[in-house]
């Protein structure tokens, strides 16, 4: 099932902002906001609200509501996330804490949470989605989004390559009976968006206008469709499920997307699924996904690996590849050596 995606305009930030600030809640992350704000001040425009984004963990979030409710009430009339993921996330929540429409900004292509309408936070630091919220726009200024470090855009693919071991997942979900019926169109799309990476690959490395319009577009139909199918399934598996698990171990917030493309060539290893596609991609687009520069060590992966079945169980994720089988020592050891083949 294929539903509608998020109203898109393209348009200079600044000019949009210039506009809008006066009267908006602003969720920022920095950069860009030092060198925005710095352009709005030249300009004699003082935002209504400015909000770090810093944590998304729900307790924060609901001081940051409650300290907002006040502007509300002084009239501000809409939201505007201004960043990478944490902002546009912050603005998603306000949005729907506060019942006013929300203006999403991205300053990075590194993950898909603009395009995707479900309202995530984080309980005791594990993900946790509590709502749904539609933009009233996505505004895309490509050469913004094109200044940011290349690394940041090269990890966007990770919540697309994601598709490789989500669709396995799924399968192999449903050959058991398990969650979401097979829906061949999503299916489809994932397969056709996995080609499409491959070939966007060099256009990704360069971090060019090319390879971050992809980006964006491949996220803005992922979000549509998980939103029309009420699940994420054919983009999310075991290998979004491995990156939770670390992040709550470690207590480390990573870069979501390089988490997630070496938490592929992981689970597609233990899946017997093609791993070298998955690897040749981030190889390709020049991802930074190696355990190393993660700071995270065989140790600490291999525990995580083994005991996933039992995270996924407790935290009531969909059924998966460690669900469904026992990962062993050898299959551990045989992810460790794929990801360490990773781009640093």
């Amino acid at each position: 099932m294929i539903g509608d995606p998020f109203e898109v305009v393209h348009a200079s930030a600044s000019e949009v902002l210039a506009e809008l600030a006066g009267t908006a809640i602003l969720t920022v992350n920095d950069p860009p906001w030092s060198a925005v704000a710095a352009d709005l001040a030249a300009r004699g425009i003082r935002p209504m609200a400015v909000v770090p984004a810093t944590s998304m963990e729900e307790t924060d979030l609901v001081r940051i509501a409650t300290d907002q409710g006040r502007t509300v009430m002084q009239g501000a009339d809409c939201v505007i996330g201004l960043g990478g993921g944490t902002a546009i996330d912050t603005a998603k929540y306000l949005s729907w804490s506060l019942d006013l429409p929300g203006i999403y900004i991205p300053t990075i292509a590194s993950v898909d949470a603009t395009f995707t309408d479900a309202v995530g936070i984080r309980r005791d630091r594990k993900v946790t989605y509590i709502g749904q919220v539609r933009p009233r726009q996505v505004l895309i200024d490509l050469p913004l989004i094109t200044s940011a470090p290349a690394r940041l855009n090269r990890a966007g693919i990770g919540d697309i390559l994601s598709c490789h071991t989500g669709l396995f997942d799924w399968q192999l979900a449903v050959s058991s009976g398990l969650g979401a019926p097979w829906d061949q169109p999503l299916a489809n799309l994932g397969g056709s968006l996995l080609d499409e990476l491959a070939d966007a690959a060099p256009d990704i490395h360069a971090a060019s206008a090319a390879g971050v319009g992809f980006l964006l577009d491949a996220y803005r139909r992922i979000g549509a469709a998980c939103a029309a199918a009420g699940h994420s399934r054919f983009e999310e598996g075991s290998e979004h499920f491995l990156g939770y698990a670390l992040e709550e171990s470690t207590g480390i917030h990573f870069v979501h997307g390089e988490l997630i493309s070496m938490g592929v060539v992981a689970m597609s290893t233990i899946q017997g699924n093609d791993p070298q596609r998955a690897i040749d991609i981030v190889q390709a687009a020049g991802t930074s996904a190696h355990p190393a520069s993660r700071g995270l060590d065989r140790q600490t992966i291999t525990d995580a690996l083994l005991g996933l079945g039992r995270y996924v169980t407790d935290e009531g994720l969909d059924a998966c590849i460690a669900t469904l089988t026992t990962i062993t020592d050898e299959d551990a050891q045989r992810a460790w050596d794929a990801i360490s083949t990773l781009p640093r």
